[in-house]
């Protein structure tokens, strides 16, 4: 057996683990009946350690290693296999090694008794969060071949932090918390007051349930306890009993047609509320009290809060005793006032924030004017008012092209030049054809747009089809017969780069009939006749472009119903480039300075006058060449594809 690998999922409930060479783990015996062997090399996880004899254990997760008992060999008879030095690394992430100590371990030999207790290993603690531990082994204590070991135990730290520590230097923790002022001590906090910390701080606590931190008491907390005990039953308005309206701060303040203003001062309101047939305002009130009315509702807490709001002088906002600033003048003082700079009755009303781009303006409750963002039907960034061409996604100026208004944007979906590539795949211009998430295109009518020829395809082969080889080169007229069902047409075409468009000129047999292209055994083209009004195989054009670089092969076939006929094809492409299957004559090879060289006579036989055939054309002919007649130029070397052209 060669280098082992042992894959441990560890449970944090176990203290202690155990890696076993077989199941006596548990007993302290250890008197093995089985260990692991090796007697051969190979290649250490730990490239620095060679070709060796080694033992990884690694876990599923990164433990918390503290010490670690080793058992040697301790088999009758082989406990001289027992590993003696050996070098152990750590590996915290599973791919970078630390070596443990600065040299190799010293094992002692196992006892083969069966009572062996083993030895204590190397302490690990310092290396935190262990995913690998690698015993690569130097040799053994008898020094033969084989390497054997018998267990290997491992302690874990079961209140390490399996997870991430916080700011607060917790495990697991949520971190830094929130805390609110509480100036009145009312264990209540100001949730216009806040701080974070790991700690409440002194004079903070964990609610913002306090929305008057002055310590004084307003109406809201009164309207909630009176309505809470159905007070407002029967006093709930203008025409409530004894015109007592307690369901609002000004009903309240009017008090009445028996108390009128003196039902806030004194005890006068809570007598009322306690005090059956109370005598107080105009005379004695002839009936129980009011709490007797609503069942013993308020308690005495409740009452409290209510008299003391009555000593404190009966505040609507809490946060505005008498004499408290009110900058505005808008009769809210400046502790409550949301919007300094002017009158809080206008948060809702409408305003004009000066955009264009927005409807439906109003003040809002942080006193900013906002409004919602007006109709963008193309969605550029630019509203409908605004947008010179506001359906066009392309351009908010009517220009299709930059620069456009600051606050256009190019949509994701956008295809403005149309070269199939969208503005989300990374077109590094969109407005330019030629360019796409590449760089320049290397099509012709880009990368020669002055200069480009046309040229057609080459029949390569065909089935069923008679005068296929009409169907090769440029348009002529000249149709190929049907191609019907189970008919093709084969052609070849030279180098072209992606996205250059081959065009065919094709006829239907009907309105309804189909073509298909299946473009060098990658992908198929499909069309159904795109006008059908054409029929009877008047030509038409189909245009698709290639996908891939380099030669191309389509064969053409009709697709389900109709049969179809063709008359070439036509492709652009760049002189003197790899799309020129000519590229390498003179002209394209040294086009400023190429010169012209001559054939040089070597013998003939049987023509007269053979000599003529010498050197550049002169007007003068050799003798005729017939039957079994040669004659035999030779030529200095010439690259693939040059010309050689003889008069």
């Amino acid at each position: 057996m060669k280098g082992f690998i042992h894959k441990i999922l560890l449970l944090f409930a176990l203290v202690l683990f155990c890696f076993k060479i077989n199941a006596q783990c548990v007993d302290n015996g250890n008197y093995w009946v089985e260990s692991w062997t090796s007697c051969s090399v190979s290649a250490n996880p730990n490239a620095v350690r060679g070709n060796t004899i080694w033992y990884l254990v690694e876990f599923d997760e990164p433990q918390a290693i503290s010490t670690t008992h080793i058992w040697n060999a301790n088999r009758v008879g082989e406990s001289g296999k027992g590993a003696k030095n050996v070098l152990v690394d750590v590996s915290i992430n599973g791919a970078n090694w630390t070596q443990v100590g600065e040299e190799s371990f010293a094992w002692p030999q196992g006892t083969e008794l069966n009572n062996y207790e083993g030895f204590e290993g190397p302490d690990l603690t310092s290396f935190g969060f262990i995913k690998k531990i690698l015993f690569t082994f130097l040799d053994n204590q008898e020094s033969s071949s084989c390497i054997s070991i018998g267990e290997l135990s491992f302690t874990i730290n079961p209140d390490a932090c399996y997870g991430q520590i916080d700011v607060c230097g917790n495990c697991n923790g949520p971190g830094m918390q929130t805390y609110y002022e509480d100036a009145d001590n009312d264990g209540l906090g100001n949730p216009d007051s806040m701080i974070e910390s790991c700690e409440p701080p002194l004079g903070y606590v964990s609610n913002a349930d306090d929305n008057c931190d002055t310590g004084l008491i307003g109406w809201s907390e009164i309207d909630f306890i009176l309505t809470d005990n159905d007070c407002t039953g029967c006093h709930n308005g203008p025409s409530g009993a004894a015109g007592l309206d307690l369901a609002s701060y000004s009903g309240i303040s009017a008090g009445g047609n028996r108390c009128g203003s003196n039902l806030l001062t004194g005890t006068v309101l809570v007598d009322i509320i306690n005090i059956s047939n109370y005598d107080g305002c105009s005379g004695t009130m002839s009936f129980p009290s009011m709490n007797e009315r609503v069942g013993g509702a308020l308690d005495e807490n409740e009452l409290q809060i209510i008299q003391n709001w009555i000593n404190e002088g009966a505040l609507f906002d809490c946060n505005c005793p008498a004499g408290s600033p009110d900058t505005d003048g808008d009769g809210i003082c400046d502790a409550s006032d949301l919007c300094s700079g002017f009158d809080d009755a206008l948060i809702g009303s409408s305003c004009d924030d000066g955009d264009a781009c927005t409807i439906e303006d109003v003040v809002t409750e942080d006193c900013a004017c906002l409004g919602m963002p007006a109709p963008d039907s193309d969605f550029d960034g630019v509203c409908d008012v605004m947008d010179l061409s506001p359906n066009d996604p392309c351009t908010a100026d009517g220009v299709i092209g930059k620069p456009e208004p600051a606050d256009w944007f190019a949509n994701e979906s956008n295809d403005c030049d149309m070269d199939n590539v969208l503005v989300s795949q990374g077109d590094l211009n969109d407005y330019d054809f030629c360019i796409s998430s590449q760089g320049s295109s290397l099509v012709p009518a880009c990368a020669c747009a002055d200069n480009f020829k046309i040229d057609g395809g080459t029949l390569n082969k065909s089935f069923g089809v008679t005068n296929a080889q009409f169907a090769s080169g440029i348009p002529d007229g000249a149709m190929s017969f049907a191609v019907g069902n189970k008919d093709y047409l084969e052609l070849t075409f030279p180098y072209v780069e992606i996205g250059t468009e081959i065009c065919f000129t094709v006829g239907f047999s009907d309105p309804e009939g189909r073509i298909q292209f299946e473009v060098n055994d990658l992908g198929i083209y499909k069309f159904i006749n795109p006008n059908p009004e054409l029929m009877d195989y008047e030509p038409q054009i189909i245009c698709f472009p290639t996908f891939v670089a380099g030669p191309q092969k389509v064969r053409i076939s009709r697709l389900v119903t109709g049969a179809v006929r063709v008359d070439g094809a036509t492709y652009e492409y760049c002189p003197c480039s790899e799309s020129d299957p000519r590229k390498e004559l003179n002209a394209c090879a040294c086009p400023n300075d190429f010169t012209e060289e001559a054939g040089v006579y070597f013998e003939s036989s049987g023509v007269n006058n053979a000599e003529a055939a010498d050197g550049l054309p002169d007007g003068n002919l050799t003798g005729a060449i017939a039957g079994a007649d040669s004659l035999i130029l030779t030529y200095a070397h010439q690259p693939e594809n040059y010309e050689i052209c003889i008069d």
